[in-house]
């Protein structure tokens, strides 16, 4: 099945905009291929795609010509490049292009940021669009069948995920075998390629580490001590993971309390799949097992999803005082602070909650469970 992407609409809204580069970033294989070949046959321009990683294409970009290269990628309505974060000094090479040739449309794609944002932000600044692209929306699976499906899959998608060729698995046993897979090689493809990672276990374990700890606050000291290297280490592979798209983090919340926590911090998955395949736990219905923390991870990479497409531009905390409970998301969307608390059950407001809307004066608490989370994320 294919699915309309939610971002889609906002690439091709700027992409013959004068004097701009759009960037695509996101994890691997979550359909950034499919989409600007999308985009391309759109445009009548399916012989613009280029493969970074194809030699030709990258000797090119590295000449830093713009005769070569405007002669090698003219002639195409739009222009691909995909891969882009393999191309040495990417964003210089397209800065000379786009600097003597600003009529031409450049989307330019990437799996990870450390490698792509860092070779583009700085010479294309002013120069550029970025755009992410996440694992599939629940909007984007309700509009290719409807809100009814995600209620009866509700427990597919918290233990599976949603990775396109996931989705698109025909039983359980083929989505579990595509998430080993996917958990084992594509992800890590490029963090592996990354000079300072010495140790892919200790990488690896790190991760696992993670996955167990979902929604619960992290201390790189314990993992540090779990896996048995310093926190440093520790520090510098978890941002990797982030530059990835693996992980996210959510930093705490603090403004007033003496006893809040102000340093602390959680991390997310971008997508639940992963969690089942480090974690080694498909186990389907999940009836007797914990499953707050995969709603909870589940609910906020979909917001995340949700707050892109209807551009909603919010700061994210957790909010924690010292023995006293937590709120587990807290949005401040222009000084307006939206609490929320995630319950795959419950409908009531813990205490902790209502101690947050006290002390701030907020609106109530949304509690955002199994029965009613269509709105949240959608």
């Amino acid at each position: 099945m294919e699915y309309a992407r939610d971002i889609e609409a906002d690439i091709k809204a700027r992409l013959f905009e004068s004097g701009k580069v759009s960037v695509l970033y996101g994890p691997r294989q979550v359909g950034k291929t499919i989409l600007v070949k999308k985009i391309l046959s759109d445009n009548e321009s399916s012989s613009g795609y280029f493969n970074c990683e194809e030699q030709p294409v990258a000797d090119v970009l590295a000449s830093h010509n713009s005769g070569m290269m405007y002669a090698f990628f003219a002639g195409h309505p739009v222009i691909v490049l995909d891969e882009a974060q393999s191309v040495k000094n990417i964003g210089r090479a397209l800065k000379i292009l786009i600097d003597a040739h600003p009529e031409l449309p450049i989307i330019a794609t990437g799996s990870s940021s450390f490698d792509l944002a860092n070779k583009i932000n700085e010479p294309l600044t002013g120069r550029h669009y970025e755009y992410f692209l996440y694992p599939l929306s629940f909007n984007e699976i309700a509009e290719a069948a409807s809100n009814r499906v995600l209620f009866e899959n509700l427990e597919t998608r918290l233990i599976y995920g949603s990775y396109p060729e996931i989705v698109s698995a025909t039983t359980q046993d083929d989505a579990r075998a595509r998430l080993e897979s996917l958990s084992t090689s594509y992800l890590y493809r490029d963090v592996f390629k990354f000079n300072d990672i010495r140790n892919p276990e200790v990488l690896a374990d790190i991760l696992r580490a993670l996955a167990y700890q979902v929604g619960n606050e992290v201390s790189l000291n314990e993992i540090a001590n779990l896996v048995g290297v310093d926190k440093k280490t520790v520090a510098s592979y978890v941002r990797l993971l982030e530059q990835a798209f693996i992980i996210f983090r959510l930093p705490s919340f603090s403004r007033n309390l003496r006893n809040e926590i102000k340093q602390g911090k959680k991390y997310y998955f971008y997508d639940n799949g992963i969690i089942s395949a480090l974690t080694r736990d498909f186990r389907l219905p999940i009836t007797g097992r914990d499953v707050g923390h995969l709603w909870e991870n589940l609910m906020m990479s979909e917001r995340r999803k949700h707050n892109q497409r209807h551009h909603r531009y919010v700061s994210q905390y957790f909010w924690r005082l010292r023995g006293a409970g937590e709120l587990d998301l807290i949005e401040d969307a222009d000084g307006e602070l939206l609490p929320f608390e995630f319950k795959w059950k419950k409908t009531r407001m813990s205490a902790s909650a209502a101690n947050f809307v006290k002390t701030y004066g907020t609106r109530p608490v949304q509690i955002i469970n199994k029965s009613d989370f269509i709105d949240f994320v959608i």
